[in-house]
């Protein structure tokens, strides 16, 4: 009986996993208050994975709010407070489900809180006031014990930190007690020294450090003096002049060394203030980061041998011939050499020379949704199509019939025709001067379904380009250059969606484009100067021929 339990449990977990693919899954939302036509605007911006492709982007207007005295307080994971003339106001970025308007609350006169951090903490009557706002339940907190002058560092929905002249300190919240508050000194942090490191939102762990302490932040309130592993490391001062290069893992630069969060396990250290033998995270070494012309950092350089980037303990040396000093990293595991590439085999971790100049242009990775375009090196006679398993003897090279290689979006352009990774669709466009306005996603199947044969997750990507001459349109479906022959290309600009949107509905319109007036008037004056020019002509030939006739 457990076996069969233990069966249909996993059947039912697979078909939960099968029906989670989404395609929202993947995508990236931005929001932001904008200005637009003297009104004030709530925008949402939703992108496909390659980072331009828009899939969304509504703008909600703010009613009733005053352009001329706009201004924005504050924004944090959780939403936007901002004032006019009559009053301050909060929006919450969970509450908005209207169509066309957004949804916010006033919270203070216009004439309150003037001096405010990150519009959650005002000043008011000589006492600091925490303000926030659920639907229309608007929730105020005074902090007593909060000195006055104070300045922000770092701001979220739940927790503050703030510092005066004397200490550096956090201020949190608890999200299920209405009143309750706690306002703790960060030790040993020192006010006019202390800098903000930002990692990015996902990972939730920031830093704060000066010269001799360090301490990592979380958007919950909690914090950890992270000095001691610091100590234990042999790094032991200069904790504020350091370089945040790669928010992701984090890794900082101090000097020619790094320090990073290690990827692995921790290793275990002795605390120098106790003696004892504790966990650090944090691996500091004087590998260099190799930072690549494309995509996240993936290697290091340590005693003339590279590394993969979470191999904290240096222990899978990348194996090559030549000197790794001389090496520049690309993308992922792609190295210029002096004369070469090299790539390197996830395999064994050994970097062979592929058998391409170095002379050959770059182009990188765009990863769209189930859409891959592999990066590429470009010399006088190929395009090498670099995949994970790159190898000459693949096919992965095509020659060059034509002179204009470009990459426009998700696409490489060359011999004439777009390529897409798999496939090459022939164009006609004035290649030279052609550019890529920009695309849109349109998601016919959002989700796949968790019955067998039910439909995957589909996705049109709508194209947009233009040359000197023309504006076209290209979609995946039908995969069919066209002219979009009322549109004119001067009046169109990259990454504007609501002129993509503008372009799809016109693109099988008939006739041609409208000139402008000044255009208009050039032809005409033009022609007024050609035509006065052949009178002036006609008249002096007549006038020539009658005196001849005369004589």
């Amino acid at each position: 009986m457990r076996k069969l339990i233990l069966i249909f449990s996993i059947i039912f977990v697979s078909g939960l996993v099968k029906a989670s693919e989404c395609y929202h899954y993947h995508t990236s939302i931005t929001t932001k208050l904008v200005i637009k036509g003297n009104r004030v605007y709530y925008q949402i911006t939703e992108k496909d994975p390659n980072g331009f492709t828009y899939v969304r982007q509504n703008n909600k207007l703010l009613k009733g709010i005053d352009v001329a005295s706009f201004k924005l307080y504050g924004e944090d994971e959780t939403g936007f407070v901002f004032a006019d003339k009559t009053g301050v106001y909060s929006l919450n970025k969970e509450e908005q489900y209207e169509e066309n308007t957004a949804k916010f609350y006033k919270i203070l006169n216009g004439n309150e809180g003037l001096k405010n951090i990150n519009g959650r903490l005002f000043l008011i009557n000589g006492k600091w006031t925490s303000i926030s706002s659920w639907h229309n339940e608007i929730k105020k907190i005074v902090l007593p014990d909060l000195p006055i002058n104070i300045f922000d560092i770092k701001s979220w929905n739940n927790v503050f930190y703030v510092k005066d002249d004397k200490q550096v300190y956090a201020v949190g919240f608890d999200i299920y007690e209405t009143k309750k508050y706690q306002i703790t000194v960060l030790p040993g942090l020192s006010p006019n020294e202390t800098v903000y490191y930002a990692c990015l939102q996902g990972l939730n762990q920031d830093y704060l450090a000066d010269k001799n302490t360090m301490f990592s932040i979380r958007t919950d309130g909690s914090f950890e003096d992270i000095t001691p592993q610091l100590l234990a490391l042999g790094f032991n001062g200069g904790f504020n002049n350091m370089k945040l290069i790669d928010a992701n893992i984090p890794v900082w630069q101090i000097g020619n060394l790094i320090l990073k969060k290690r990827d692995g396990a921790s290793s275990t250290r002795t605390n120098p203030l106790t003696g004892e033998d504790f966990e650090v995270e944090y691996a500091y070494s004087s590998a260099t980061l190799l930072i690549p012309l494309s995509g996240r950092n993936s290697y290091v350089f340590f005693k003339n041998h590279i590394y993969p980037i979470w191999d904290d303990n240096f222990s899978l040396p990348s194996q090559i011939k030549v000197s790794a000093s001389q090496l520049v990293a690309v993308e992922d595991n792609l190295f210029r050499g002096i004369d070469s590439y090299y790539m390197g085999n996830a395999d064994n971790y050994k970097l062979a020379n592929i058998g391409i100049s170095s002379k050959a242009k770059f182009y990188p990775t765009i990863a769209s949704y189930s859409r891959y375009l592999p990066k590429a090196l470009v010399d006088d006679n190929f395009i090498y199509l670099i995949g994970e398993r790159f190898d000459l003897k693949l096919g992965s090279k095509k020659a060059l019939a034509s002179k204009v290689v470009k990459q426009l979006g998700s696409f490489y352009l060359f011999n004439h025709a777009l390529y897409d990774g798999n496939k090459n669709f022939p164009i006609k466009a004035d290649e030279e001067t052609l550019s890529y306005l920009g695309s849109f996603a349109e998601v016919i199947n959002g989700c796949e379904g968790d019955v067998p044969n039910t439909p995957q997750v589909e996705v049109v990507y709508h194209h947009f380009f233009k040359d000197e001459n023309s504006v076209y349109y290209f979609n995946n479906k039908s995969n069919k250059w066209q002219v979009i022959q009322t549109a004119n290309e001067a009046d169109y600009k990259a990454d504007d969606y609501e002129a993509l949107q503008a372009l799809y509905q016109i693109r099988a319109v008939k006739g041609s484009v409208k000139k402008k007036s000044s255009e208009v008037s050039k032809s005409l004056n033009y022609a007024l100067i050609g035509g006065t020019c052949i009178l002036i002509i006609a008249f002096a030939l007549l006038y020539y021929k009658k005196i001849k006739n005369e004589k």
